[in-house]
């Protein structure tokens, strides 16, 4: 390898240590604060463990989101594993798909002790899992499916297209953003979740009436609502919203309906009506497309230059052969990673949007707080983290941020 691409990847390397430390540096000094001053919701030694445990889980994983692609890199198994197909398969989507096949199951085996850790023990070990074991390996079987049938299926169009367009590929593949996400949040509602839990209208028919009263009062009536049994597999509370077109829905975790009041389950659905009134899922998905093109031109930029900097170190030398895969994956993922400010920060404008659609639905901010304050306790958050978490993680503003808004609007409604 050249001076400059050894440079480039010992300063991403270090960059990236030092990031670990800082995050939980201020994570860890962020904790201290909330023990010593208190907070609107009482600090548990409970609270802080769990926190503590998932900042380890989330460093770990961090760090393995560069250290499998780059391992299958440097020690040249991606080109080995490549030649290897090629002298088995003569069709080009047979190498593909086997190399995606391998490729996934690779990841997912590496992942797997520290995913059934994180999901299964941890989440029991702090009291906010109902689900059995079996419904757990039942439940990553089904993603790891749907991820096999995706990638085996389609990989090979953007190969095509890397082949056929060198220089152009980007572009051309970025362009299919738009068509691509709307289908996706078109067919994912209808097709993909209901393959993990059972989707049902709203049982309690006074509840049903409110939030139709509550939808017709936002002007998006056409709206449809279920409720899902989550509690199946969690303790937690949400309520979320999905779809586009025909598929547009609200929904209310079981959970939700059962252990808040019904002015909090309207509270916490009129946040999701918020999403719609203010266009965000139409938003997000222009943005997001936007964003892919942006992505998709640099990861041609960088992969090239990796590539001629690399000397064959890689046992490959064009983009469009398959090996390139692991390189693409590491690109793409530190280009996620740098960008995820970016990202988050647009969440977060979104969420204080549909927060303040909330309170001018409900008029009722005590109820706005109520609600919060319950969600955050039954999951164990924190109400405050660190800057730097919050800038680079946090896709909702924190509790405290959330309730200081509540309070405000109160006060100038007085």
């Amino acid at each position: 390898m050249t001076k400059r691409s050894i440079t480039f990847i010992s300063l991403f390397s270090i960059f990236l240590i030092l990031f670990i430390a800082l995050i939980l540096i201020g994570e860890y000094k962020n904790m201290a604060v909330l023990r010593a001053q208190g907070s609107l919701i009482p600090i548990t030694h409970k609270m802080i463990n769990y926190r503590k445990t998932n900042l380890i889980i989330w460093a770990i994983n961090l760090i393995l989101t560069f250290l499998i692609p780059g391992a299958l890199l440097y020690f040249g198994l991606s080109a080995k594993l490549m030649k290897f197909l090629e002298n088995t398969f003569k069709n080009r989507f047979l190498i593909i798909a086997t190399f995606a096949l391998v490729y996934l199951l690779v990841n997912f085996i590496i992942r797997l002790p520290l995913r059934y850790y994180s999901s299964f023990i941890i989440s029991h070990r702090y009291g906010i899992s109902n689900q059995t074991f079996a419904r757990w390996s039942s439940n990553i079987m089904k993603n790891l499916a749907i991820d096999l049938i995706v990638w085996m299926s389609l990989l090979w169009f953007p190969y095509w297209l890397i082949h056929k367009y060198k220089y152009r590929w980007w572009l051309y593949l970025g362009l299919l953003a738009l068509p691509v996400l709307v289908f996706a949040t078109y067919i994912t509602p209808t097709f993909i979740d209901p393959l993990f839990n059972e989707y049902i209208p709203i049982q309690d028919p006074h509840l049903d009436s409110r939030i139709r009263e509550t939808l017709k009062k936002a002007g998006i009536e056409d709206s449809s609502i279920y409720q899902v049994n989550k509690s199946i597999d969690t303790k937690n509370m949400n309520a979320y919203m999905t779809g586009t077109l025909k598929a547009k829905r609200i929904v209310l975790w079981d959970n939700t309906i059962e252990n808040l009041t019904e002015d909090e389950v309207i509270s916490i659905l009129s946040h999701e009506i918020g999403h719609y009134v203010k266009g965000h899922i139409w938003k997000s998905i222009i943005a997001g497309s936007i964003l892919i093109i942006g992505i998709l031109f640099l990861i041609n930029k960088i992969c090239l230059w990796l590539l001629k900097s690399s000397q064959d170190l890689f046992g490959f030398k064009s983009l469009h052969q398959i090996a390139s895969l692991p390189l693409i994956i590491l690109v793409l993922n530190m280009l996620m990673f740098f960008s995820s400010p970016l990202i988050n920060g647009y969440s977060r404008y979104h969420e204080r949007e549909a927060d303040v659609i909330e309170l001018e639905l409900t008029q009722e901010p005590e109820v706005f707080i109520s609600g919060l304050t319950k969600l955050y306790k039954q999951s164990l958050s924190l109400p405050r983290i660190s800057t730097l978490y919050k800038l680079w993680y946090n896709s909702h503003p924190t509790y405290e941020e959330r309730v200081r808004m509540a309070k405000d609007y109160e006060d100038l409604r007085r």
